[in-house]
C-alpha cells in the first residue's frame, strides 16, 4: 500500500509566499481522533485516508486509486468585517492545493488531483473543513507465495 506520511510532511512546512500564520499542527487520523476542539491550536490540518479502488494488474500487481482528506480547521469567528473566516479558509485550501496538485508521493504513483470539498462541522469557534484529493498507483511491493510444505525441518538437538 502507499503511506500518507509523506503528505503530512510535504505540508508541514510553511510555503513562499504564504500571507499569514501556516497550520500549527499537521498529523494523522490518529491525531483527528484525539481532538479536543477546547485545546485545539489553530489552524491546524490533518490528512486522513478516505478509500481505496483496486484493480487487478497482473501477479502480485494492482492498480490502486487511493483518495484521502485534508482536514483543515480555521478560528470561526468575525474579527473585522463579514466573510473573513470563509477568506481565511480560501487562502488555506488554496495554499494546500498549490501544494499537492501535481506533486507525485513516490514512484510509481500518478501525481496528485483535487476532488472537491465540503463543510464537516461549524462550531461556536472553530470551521472545520475537508478537501478531497485522489491519486493512482501500480502497487507491486507485495510478497511472492512462499514454496510448498514439504517436511518438517528439525533445527536443534534431536531427541
Amino acid at each position: 500500500m502507499v503511506s500518507l506520511t509523506p503528505l503530512i510532511l510535504h505540508l508541514t512546512p510553511r510555503p513562499a509566499g504564504f500571507d499569514g500564520r501556516w497550520f500549527r499542527q499537521v498529523a494523522g487520523a490518529a491525531e483527528f481522533a484525539q481532538v479536543r476542539p477546547d485545546a485545539l491550536p489553530l489552524p491546524a490540518c490533518w490528512v486522513i485516508r478516505a478509500a481505496d479502488r483496486v484493480r487487478h494488474a497482473g501477479e502480485r500487481a494492482e492498480n490502486v486509486t487511493l483518495a484521502f482528506d485534508v482536514v483543515m480547521a480555521v478560528e470561526n469567528v468575525r474579527v473585522h468585517r463579514p466573510g473573513e473566516t470563509d477568506d481565511k479558509l480560501l487562502a488555506y485550501r488554496q495554499a494546500v492545493k498549490t501544494l499537492l496538485l501535481g506533486w507525485e508521493i513516490e514512484p510509481n504513483v500518478r501525481p496528485l488531483k483535487f476532488d472537491g470539498g465540503r463543510v464537516l462541522e461549524y462550531t461556536d469557534g472553530d470551521l472545520y473543513w475537508a478537501d478531497r484529493y485522489v491519486f493512482d498507483a501500480l502497487v507491486t511491493n507485495y510478497l511472492p507465495d512462499p514454496p510448498a510444505f514439504e517436511s518438517i525441518q528439525n533445527t536443534g538437538d534431536e531427541p
